[in-house]
């Protein structure tokens, strides 16, 4: 349990210092300190996740800082392929899921160790290109 307890706080440091990172964290946290089954753990995750983003934005929004058309752009589109996903999650078996886990958190290590491409003026981003991230 104090296992479980320390990987919690560090989940909990890692997003609020660095804003992102919660189910890379919080995957292995449930499956290997809690114990949790790995198809189980990782639908947690997204919902752990998920519930520390909603308390982290609600200053944001108090602010006026959330461009709302971008979150319904991205995120509906996300509703939608979270669905498609752990629907065709019970054809794929909990290890592969987990491998597949580990090859995005590979790829996620490398783009964050390129460097950033800064632009000038930075565009809006069309609707129909949000729409596709979101579903991915």
């Amino acid at each position: 349990m104090l296992l479980a307890l320390t990987g919690a706080v560090l989940i909990g440091l890692a997003l609020g210092m660095l804003g992102s990172g919660g189910s890379i964290l919080t995957v292995p946290i449930l499956v290997y300190l809690v114990g949790e089954p790995d198809k189980l753990a990782i639908a947690e995750s997204l919902a752990i996740v998920g519930l520390i983003a909603l308390v982290g934005a609600i200053p944001y929004a108090r602010k006026g800082l959330i461009d709302w058309r971008n979150v319904v752009w991205f995120g509906l589109p996300g509703m939608v392929g979270t669905y498609l996903g752990a629907y065709l999650s019970k054809w794929v078996p909990g290890v592969w899921q987990l491998g597949l886990f580990a090859v995005v958190m590979l790829l996620a290590a490398y783009l964050m160790f390129r460097p950033p491409r800064l632009e000038a003026n930075p565009q809006k981003r069309a609707p129909l290109k949000i729409l596709v991230d979101g579903l991915a």
